[in-house]
């Protein structure tokens, strides 16, 4: 591995051969993480962090990445390919750290289906992805599901939570009940 590495705009970088490109993406990815200034993933909007979390779920290239900047930033995509190499993959790195916390805190929300749910097809709802959780904080009001997707995602996690509670609260107390 190299010890220097050459003061390329992130437009030079994306023209380097491949495995000069692979060098440098390696080395990239192993900065410190830099957010220019951007808030932290809680306060982005919902649909912003799922789609950004969809996106890096599959095989992203670099023109997805220059996408997911542009939503978080607003800067032109000129700008970023003027910006030095390594600040790129710092806020690439900030990106990829923060949708990875998103996947950890979502892990919370996990419901285990009953057997019964499961035989009744639970699973179908699976196809509409976070679309549903729109589709249930608005009440099925099409109306309101752009309100509903700009919505922090602290403010929908936390509803989320609140609704997981209330319905193992409800299970439980429907078996207590169901002893006397």
């Amino acid at each position: 591995m190299k010890q220097e590495y050459n003061k390329y705009t992130f437009r030079e970088f994306l023209c380097l051969e491949a495995e000069e490109m692979d060098e440098y993406k390696s080395v990239g990815m192993l900065m410190k993480p830099d957010s220019w200034g951007v808030s932290d993933f809680m306060n982005w909007p919902y649909v912003m962090v799922k789609d950004i979390q969809i996106t890096l779920s599959e095989d992203t290239n670099y023109e997805q990445i220059l996408g997911i900047i542009t939503k978080l930033t607003g800067m032109r995509v000129d700008k970023i390919l003027d910006k030095p190499w390594n600040d790129v993959f710092k806020f690439i790195k900030f990106v990829f750290k923060s949708i990875n916390q998103v996947n950890e805190v979502e892990k919370k929300l996990i419901y285990k289906p009953e057997p019964d749910e499961e035989q009744a097809g639970i699973e179908m709802y699976n196809q509409f992805g976070y679309f549903a959780t729109i589709d249930r904080l608005a009440g099925g009001d099409p109306l309101k599901y752009d309100e509903i997707g700009q919505t922090e995602f602290s403010v929908i996690f936390a509803k989320l939570m609140l609704n997981k509670v209330d319905t193992q609260f409800a299970k439980n107390y429907q078996k207590i009940m169901m002893k006397k």
